[in-house]
């Protein structure tokens, strides 16, 4: 099939009020346009449905245990179970992201919105693993659907220039609502038990895929490409092999079979894969864009601060807890890494829109943020002390919303027109790899340093504070990559 182009009808005027502007056009209802303010509700709606990606493996979190418990899970399969929605999200996020380009961006938003929501029902009424592990797989292609078009709506709705401060609004918003909803997950549990937590997703769900109907225009890409099916299927083997063998490598080790070979075959099908899209006349994502400095810095921020997040988020509860820390102090401790990122998200909108810093400065800046929240911990004598680990918490939660906010304009502002929902699919995989290294390689880096089995309070400083030294010599490699001699594709 030739690719074939289709045009859409003009943004249009709501009567009597001012013209709804913005950078694609857009099939608004009758009612959006007699709207005030028709992109801010558009833009509020979509900070909301984009904070579910976080609140569902929040809440999945401290139920799954209990879940487990009750459906008679064995360790390997509740392990299993817990990361299959992460590997189905790498595995269909691209796909899911071209189909929304061609199909509608709001109807693949609003599809994805309440395939969590079914998904959260199926996961809460599951009587064996079986049920349950369904639920999870269908949470992971959902939220692939709901969060790839949420990244793809946000420049159809604001200008390139305005991005960082629409970023800034979409994950503040979306930090305010995984804190609200971590908050309450451990009251609903204990009132209700493990069940009620899903089903609480699922009655969000319901609610934003509703309020997107009401608030949210339709859009669509302009032209109409091929869908590249051998691309989509190359992209998904690699981020399956390399989301699962990092994620078994935190349990196995670097050095296990498993992990290795995985790695090798992630490594070998990438290539393929990127090599397919080069030569391919209608490619599923054009790598071409991994030529431009500020974009191959962009993704290279997305990794390192998701591997600080996790780190440090991986790490503090394996001392405490152990230590005897109460639980609920160990999650009001973690909760500070939420309220850094709802401060810091603003923040990087004011620091780039009425600042002027550049991308250089941001990036630079964050990651050694990030450097000095896991230094810090060095510091600590006793983990029963809380100000050092609740301070490192909060810088780093600053650090990644500092550095997401022109990650996020970077990334989304390269990206082709008719490409939006393709190229939305590189932040969350690249997300999920920095996540998975911080996770896996913490434990070992802090294995370094300790006498015993058990973490002690100077493994783990020493351990965070080693990662801090190779996260200022990343600051100073984007530093270099974004010199101002590549200052128009930093821009």
């Amino acid at each position: 099939m030739s690719s074939t182009q289709q045009t859409q009808p003009p943004a249009r005027s709501n009567p009597g009020r001012i013209p709804v502007s913005t950078p694609a056009p857009q099939q608004w209802t009758g009612r959006q346009r007699r709207s005030r303010r028709p992109v801010l509700g558009a833009m509020i709606c979509v900070a909301l449905i984009g904070g579910l990606q976080g609140v569902d493996p929040a809440l999945h979190s401290v139920a799954m245990p209990q879940a487990a418990r009750e459906l008679g899970m064995d360790p390997a399969v509740a392990s299993f179970i817990k990361s299959i929605g992460t590997i189905i999200l790498a595995a269909s996020m691209l796909g899911v992201g071209i189909l929304g380009d061609r199909f509608g961006r709001r109807r693949a938003l609003v599809a994805g919105t309440l395939l969590m929501g079914a998904a959260a029902v199926i996961t809460a009424t599951a009587a064996t693993p079986l049920i349950f592990g369904l639920g999870r797989a269908l949470m992971g292609v959902a939220t692939a659907t709901s969060f790839a078009m949420c990244l793809a709506f946000i420049p159809t709705l604001y200008p390139r220039e305005q991005l960082p401060k629409a970023f800034g609004l979409f994950f503040g918003a979306g930090a305010s609502l995984i804190v609200a909803a971590t908050a309450l997950s451990g009251t609903v549990q204990g009132l209700f038990g493990w069940r009620s937590t899903y089903l609480a997703t699922a009655a969000l769900c319901l609610v934003l895929g509703v309020a997107a109907l009401r608030f949210m225009p339709e859009n669509r890409a302009s032209v109409l490409r091929r869908f590249d099916a051998p691309g989509v299927l190359l992209a998904a083997v690699g981020l399956v092999a390399l989301v699962y063998s990092i994620g078994r490598a935190s349990t196995l080790g670097w050095g296990h079979p498993l992990v290795l070979g995985g790695l090798g075959v992630s490594a070998m099908v990438l290539a393929a894969f990127a090599l397919w899209e080069l030569r391919c006349k209608h490619p599923a994502f054009p790598v071409e864009l991994f030529r431009l400095p500020a974009f191959t810095a962009a993704c290279l921020a997305g990794v390192l601060f998701n591997w600080a997040d996790a780190s440090l988020l991986g790490q503090y509860p394996a001392l405490a807890l152990p230590a005897g820390v109460p639980a609920a102090a160990v999650s009001a401790i973690v909760a500070l890494m939420y309220v850094g990122m709802i401060c810091g998200a603003p923040a990087a909108g004011i620091a780039q829109n009425r600042f002027g810093l550049s991308n250089r400065t941001m990036f630079t800046s964050g990651l050694l943020l990030c450097a000095a929240g896991l230094a810090l911990q060095v510091l600590l004598k006793n983990p029963h002390d809380l100000l050092l680990p609740a301070a490192g918490l909060f810088i780093v939660g600053f650090a990644v919303m500092w550095m997401q906010n022109p990650q996020s304009a970077v990334i989304m502002g390269s990206a082709p027109a008719d490409q939006l929902g393709a190229v939305g699919a590189v932040k969350p995989a690249v997300g999920q790899f920095g996540f998975g290294l911080g996770f896996a390689l913490a434990g070992p880096i802090a294995g370094i340093f300790m006498d015993g089995p058990a973490l002690t309070a100077q493994a783990y400083g020493l351990g965070l504070a080693s990662q801090a030294a190779f996260f200022v010599l990343a600051a100073a490699l984007i530093f270099i990559l974004l010199k101002p001699r590549s200052a128009a594709a930093a821009a």
